[in-house]
């Protein structure tokens, strides 16, 4: 790991040791990023996470491996409880829950039992989390069988509350491509390529707009003009048009505060 760690360009790292050929994770982060671990076992890492080159909000990452064994996953289901953060407070979560929400996400096999899916919807209810979706391929996980038992699904996403929404409101999941494993894997790009390539700061709403008559017409419109599928992905590209609009009115009405 330590190894590993210089050659991804990383100078920080958590490790924990895998049982066998199951489980096994690994944190790393960059000096710029002020990390701290809150504690760890071999099914999750949990630690706070601030960026010291700017000046955002300390926010919550929990790494998780869920038990593989259908018995053991309510273990899974209250390391999660424990961990529940403030609504306050950004958290997100990401990982291998081992376990699919509906059997929409998965193909071929038997269906999930639907008393096994719903012990994973309560949690998610319970700690007030929101799927985070995902651009790619609909499965994260195949048992790599070219025969007509092959199973596919989504075992591995990211799971996040409001506030951490809030913080990121431009985040995209990508599932990528993996050559030499069962599991493909899962980036989280915070903001988008926009941004990125123009080096453009993420959108922040001015508590002063609101004072201005306009701004409430401003986002009346640009929500109606942006309206479309009543998805979760739908709902951010109307919020991100909402910005957009917001952020051109901001320039031209108030110029540079």
């Amino acid at each position: 790991m330590e190894r590993l760690k210089y050659r991804l360009g990383f100078e920080n790292c958590l490790a924990v040791g895998c049982k066998g050929r199951s489980g096994g994770m690994a944190l790393y982060w960059k000096k710029e990023i002020d990390v701290v671990v809150k504690n760890f076992s071999r099914s999750h890492i949990h630690a706070s996470i601030h960026d010291t080159r700017d000046e955002g909000e300390t926010w919550f990452l929990t790494g998780i491996y869920g038990q593989p064994e259908a018995h053991r996953r309510h273990e899974t289901w209250d390391l999660i409880r424990s961990l529940k953060m403030p609504s306050d407070q950004g958290w997100l979560l990401m990982g291998d829950f081992n376990e699919v929400l509906s059997n929409q996400e998965k193909s071929g096999g038997r269906d999930r039992s639907d008393m096994q899916m719903q012990d994973f919807r309560v949690v998610v209810d319970e700690c007030e989390l929101l799927d985070l979706g995902f651009q790619g391929t609909p499965f994260t996980w195949c048992n790599n069988r070219e025969t007509d038992h092959s199973i596919s699904e989504r075992l591995d996403r990211c799971l996040a509350n409001l506030k951490w929404k809030a913080l990121f409101p431009m985040v995209k999941v990508i599932h990528g491509n993996a050559a030499y494993s069962d599991h493909i894997p899962i980036k989280l790009q915070l903001q988008s390529n926009e941004f990125l390539r123009k080096g453009r700061k993420p959108f922040h709403f001015e508590a002063m707009w609101v004072e201005d008559k306009n701004c409430q017409e401003i986002i009346k419109i640009a929500w109606v003009d942006s309206a479309g599928e009543r998805t979760m992905e739908g709902v951010m590209k109307q919020i991100n048009r909402c910005g957009e609009k917001l952020e051109r009115w901001n320039k031209n009405s108030f110029g540079h505060v």
